[in-house]
């Protein structure tokens, strides 16, 4: 439940634990006004705030200066916490019209805050003659309520356009409906997603839900809205902020709610209304009586003194165009990550002994769908082994849009090694509209290979070095002609006959064999892919065999289709194309359109980052005899 608009006394104790848990902090009270200067009918807002106290317990509903009518039209609180310091805020909002021209000071005053008095610091103003008739002196104010800012009364000639007055950081809003007697609406909402139109699968669309109620009404039980619907999926709404707003010179405070969408599949996309119910108490309590009794008819009004009713605040409904991610250009190792990204690498330790693995953390930052994203692809890996990676996100945003996802890959070297391997991470830029693939050097270390290598290493190195065996010895006393037999020839033995057949022979068989080492090459390689492949078919049935989540059901089944539609038409997994293939193979219509539903629900819930509930058995039994029938039948 959100508090009451005007009071919020549930937040604000809230508010006040917070900062008990932060530790103390120095006390702060601002007083500022939009401007220095200002004409005579047109209104102005005066803000106090109040850093690191309890509420005020005695802030006044109007302000005497002559010649201005200064009332309070809202309260809001604000909790921030930066490096776990928490920073409580409570803001009230005056607005001041002024009724003639001159130069004022509108001074400061005495609260009582947490047990001691806090005075607040006096602003100057200088109005200036509007040119045109002056407006009427304010009327009486009544106790209890928080009257609008009265509309001054001008020429047609003279009329201004309606004023609307942002907070910092915050977006003038669409103006404010009428109803139908042509009056600001009390209440409405609106979806506010910029001038997006289209958007990629997969895609994350930053969304906020806007809910504005005008500041001099009274409203109470407001319910936190509930946002979804078909075709994509929302992440959880943030914690509300509350500001303030003019719009039509009438103040509204405004409660946004953040999340963000992420469509699952292409088309035509509506996104439903949000409502956010509530109560508003029309005014007409009893003026002057004890805040008890104010506070008591505002909760529980009597008739012919003030009236309830059950509001919803309805948001307007959007539309998206979804488009599907685009086959040209699409890199073999995309996972389906979409957004804009970066990629970093590091390694710890950086001198590992025989055995001893190293880390490599490949860090991934930026803003996109970091739910839907694999790890990157480790490049010229030869000599080590790796192990699956170690998956970590640290959001920086309430929705999980922007954040740093971290992927740590344990690795042993096989071999003496000077340096890691490299890393690939290939996504879809939907600002760029193309695939985009980062790449990381090799980091330097130096990490020892296996014992047994360097056994066998030093254990040949020995071999190499044993003196050879004795021979006879020279036998000086042998005949002339003996020795002559047994003498050393002393040509060159690169003119012998046997160095150019030996030269020959090296040259043919290089020409001959080139052919036929290109041929072995190609072919290992289409060997090598086809056993990746085959491995993958084994590894998906496994999978879908033992799984009881529909995501990963789903998942294998679909890995498992994709592999074997890759194994048929010999080429990589990543590089096919289900929809084409399945049309080019299956001929029957029942069975290629029930085979394309698998693929249509494993990406539905891919994208959907949901499991959707557990995993019916007639479920499993229908798609487990589909999947066999399309292996035995279409090989």
């Amino acid at each position: 439940m959100i508090a009451r608009m005007n009071s919020a006394p549930r937040l604000l104790t809230i508010a006040a634990l917070l900062l008990l848990a932060a530790g103390p902090v120095r006390a702060q009270v601002a007083t500022s006004l939009s401007s220095q200067t200002g004409q005579v009918g047109v209104p102005l807002q005066l803000q106090y705030q109040f850093s690191n106290v309890g509420k005020p317990a005695d802030m006044p509903r109007s302000i005497m200066v002559d010649g201005l009518e200064i009332r309070l039209t809202g309260t809001s609180r604000r909790v921030e916490m930066v490096n776990l310091q928490t920073t409580s805020m409570f803001i009230f909002a005056y607005t001041v019209m002024p009724n003639r021209p001159g130069n004022f000071t509108v001074p400061g005053f005495a609260v009582q805050v947490d047990g001691r008095q806090v005075r607040t610091q006096a602003v100057s103003l200088r109005v200036a003659g509007s040119g045109g008739s002056m407006p009427p002196p304010p009327g009486p104010g009544v106790q209890g309520q928080i009257p609008g800012p009265p509309m001054p009364q001008q020429q047609p000639s003279q009329q201004r356009p309606p004023r609307q007055v942002a907070p910092s950081g915050q977006p003038s809003a669409r103006p404010a409906p009428r109803t139908s007697t042509g009056q600001p609406a009390p209440y409405y909402g609106e979806i506010v997603m910029g001038e997006k139109k289209t958007a990629y699968v997969g895609e994350v669309v930053p969304v906020e839900l806007r809910f504005y109620f005008r500041a001099d009404c009274q409203f109470d039980n407001l319910q936190r809205p509930t946002f979804g619907g078909d075709g994509f999926t929302a992440a959880p709404l943030s914690e509300p902020e509350q500001t303030e707003q003019y719009l039509d010179d009438i103040p509204y405070n405004i409660v946004t709610f953040r999340s963000a969408i992420t469509p699952a599949k292409s088309g035509p996309l509506e996104i439903p209304p949000a409502q956010m119910e509530g109560r508003m108490v029309a005014p007409g309590s009893p003026a002057g009586l004890d805040p008890f009794f104010d506070q008591f008819f505002q909760n529980f009004p009597m008739p012919g003194i003030g009236r309830a009713e059950n509001i919803q605040a309805t948001t307007n409904e959007r539309k998206l165009d979804v488009q599907p991610l685009p086959k040209e250009g699409r890199p073999e190792n995309f996972s389906g990550a979409v957004g804009q990204f970066t990629l970093k690498a590091s390694a710890d330790p950086k001198k590992a002994a025989a055995g001893d693995p190293v880390t490599l953390t490949l860090t991934v930052e930026g803003r996109g769908n970091f739910d839907a994203m694999g790890p990157p692809t480790l490049t010229g890996a030869d000599g080590w082994r790796s192990y699956a990676p170690k998956e970590s996100f640290d959001g920086n945003d309430a929705i999980g849009f922007g954040g740093t996802k971290t992927f740590e890959v344990s690795m042993v070297a096989r071999e003496d090694r000077t340096a890691t391997p490299g890393a690939e991470f290939s996504y879809f830029d939907p600002l760029k509209k193309k695939y985009v693939t980062l790449q990381t050097e090799p980091v330097a270390v130096t990490a020892a290979g296996s014992a047994s290598a360097a056994d066998s290493t030093a254990a040949a190195g020995a071999d190499a070095d044993l003196p050879p065996t004795a021979g006879a010895p020279n036998d000086i006393a042998a005949p002339a002609t003996v020795l002559s037999a047994r003498g050393p020839d002393f040509r060159p033995w690169i003119t012998s006959d046997w160095f150019h057949l030996l030269n020959f022979v090296v040259l043919a068989a290089l020409i001959i064999s080139i052919p036929y080492l290109i041929w072995m090459r190609r072919r290992a390689k289409k060997d090598a892919r086809t056993v990746e492949l085959e491995s993958s078919v084994r590894t998906a049935k496994a999978a879908w065999q033992k799984a009881t989540d529909p995501m990963e059901f789903y998942a294998a089944a679909g890995q498992f289709m994709v592999a074997r539609l890759a194994l048929w038409d010999d080429k990589p997994a990543t590089l096919v194309d289900p929809t084409e293939a399945l049309t080019r193979r299956i001929a029957d219509l029942a069975e290629r359109r029930q085979l394309q539903s698998v693929l249509a629900k494993r990406d539905e819930l891919h994208y959907g980052r949901s499991s959707g509930g557990a995993l019916d058995p007639e479920e499993r039994r229908r798609v487990t005899d589909l999947l066999e029938k399309f292996a035995k039948n279409h090989g």
